[in-house]
């Protein structure tokens, strides 16, 4: 892929991507994911 261009202003950006029927703002934040659950150590370490 090549670069032929840059757009600098974020209004024109808007503009664009709003024309074009595609979001001009970013998605919000998902929610966090939960920690999964240790695995259970069921060995005996003594020596």
């Amino acid at each position: 892929m090549r670069l032929i261009g840059a757009i600098h202003p974020p209004e024109a950006i808007r503009a664009i991507l709003d024309c074009l029927a595609l979001p001009s703002r970013a998605p919000p934040p998902a929610p966090p994911v939960p920690d999964p659950e240790p695995w259970p150590v069921d060995f005996d370490a003594s020596p």
